[in-house]
């Protein structure tokens, strides 16, 4: 019996000539809020995904912070050969600000001074590391060249003749990288650690660069020593504004769509009203085959939540598809000016749920409510039935 109502009801609305159109437009619009949301996450998701790997490629996952550290230290020595034994993929270096300047062209930048003997990060697998490797950009703002001589100067340390005086030390630029990300292609360089180790005549070392999603790690390893001399500082943390920023972002764009859902609620409200209004013949007629009242107001509530369910639920399952179209197709969308050229995409279960719970609970209010104040009427079938001529 059950199984016979919900299906002479649900066809109802699709087939009866009686039908009114407003409520088969509002489950239309509720599985296209669905669909949408599924979409928009997998492609935001997409987006924020490749801008935060690609920042992740160049500087790391992470990186430990040395202060006072010499490269024969045995702490240091004791660091490195507890990552090694962990299989965490790192790279000592020496970083500093320093001044760089070719011709009549100077720009800050920030050297990494890194020992290619231990470990060399993917990004510079394929480079010439026999002098500095510098960013595309900042290549184009010092209007240098492959081979083109490069000078180095650091203000922080000096020497004493006739007054203080920087000191500099010159290299050929031996390769570019192209990251895609202005804030490092302008800013960054690469050099062997030995290169800064004689600008600044002394063999420090202050940070250790984390290649490896094993960021728990890490700071169980780095508890075991120090923590003012050795302290840990993940991406998220260092990039904190950029991170908030996203978050922000995904948020805005949920408002937006609960806002939407809530138009799609009213129109619910009112296609229901009317949907139950036109049903209550059929209701009465299920009444007088011995169906009890409560029973039949139970099944019409589960009718409406079960309509919003199935056309979330279908929404969701379209905007999956459409996301592994193309995500498997490689489309290519956008102009050459753009770093994505296709759309990339990424959804988890997390999105998946959210795209299917923001459109139903705005339904299931909605349809909840819509319920009470049919309930609320005078839906007394043996009345109803006397007015029938």
């Amino acid at each position: 019996m059950n199984l016979t109502f919900y299906r002479y009801f649900f066809g109802y609305i699709f087939k009866a000539k009686t039908r009114q159109k407003l409520i088969f437009l509002t489950i239309i619009g509720l599985m296209i809020s669905a669909f949408s949301l599924t979409v928009l996450q997998g492609i935001m998701g997409g987006l924020q995904s490749g801008l935060i790997q690609r920042s992740k490629n160049i500087v790391g996952d992470g990186h430990i912070e040395l202060t006072g550290f010499q490269t024969n230290d045995k702490i240091y020595k004791q660091l490195l050969e507890s990552l090694a034994e962990k299989n965490i993929d790192f790279a000592p270096e020496l970083e500093l600000e320093l001044m760089i300047q070719h011709g009549s062209y100077v720009s800050p930048v920030i050297l990494h001074g890194m020992d290619y003997s231990r470990f060399i990060p993917r990004f510079l697998t394929d480079k010439d590391s026999n002098g500095i490797i510098i960013g595309s950009d900042l290549a184009s703002t010092l209007k240098i060249f492959f081979g083109g001589s490069a000078k180095i100067t650091s203000p922080a340390h000096t020497d004493f003749v006739f007054g203080e005086i920087p000191r500099q030390a010159t290299t050929i630029v031996s390769d570019f990288y192209h990251s895609e990300l202005p804030e490092i292609d302008s800013l960054h360089g690469w050099v062997p650690i030995n290169f800064l180790h004689n600008l600044i005549r002394s063999y420090k070392v202050n940070k250790v660069r984390i290649f490896s999603s094993s960021t728990d790690t890490v700071e169980k390893v780095v508890t075991n020593f120090d923590e003012s001399r050795v302290k840990f500082v993940s991406w998220e943390s260092e990039n904190s504004t950029l991170v908030w920023a996203l978050n922000l972002e995904t948020r805005v764009m949920l408002f937006l769509f609960v806002a939407m859902s809530v138009l799609i609620g009213i129109c619910i409200t009112s296609g229901f009203l009317i949907f139950y209004n036109k049903i209550k013949g059929d209701l009465a007629s299920f009444w007088i085959l011995g169906l009890p009242r409560k029973k039949i107001m139970g099944q019409v509530y589960v009718l409406g939540q079960g309509i919003s369910i199935l056309f979330c639920f279908l929404g969701v399952v379209l905007g999956i598809f459409f996301l592994y179209l193309l995500d498997s197709g490689n489309f290519i969308i956008m102009p050459e000016q753009f770093v994505e050229r296709n759309i990339p995409v990424k959804f988890d279960p997390l999105s998946i749920m959210l795209a299917f719970l923001v459109p139903y609970l705005v339904a299931s209010i909605f349809t909840h409510v819509t319920f009470k104040v049919f309930k609320k009427e005078d839906t007394s079938f043996l009345s109803f039935v006397r007015k029938i001529k």
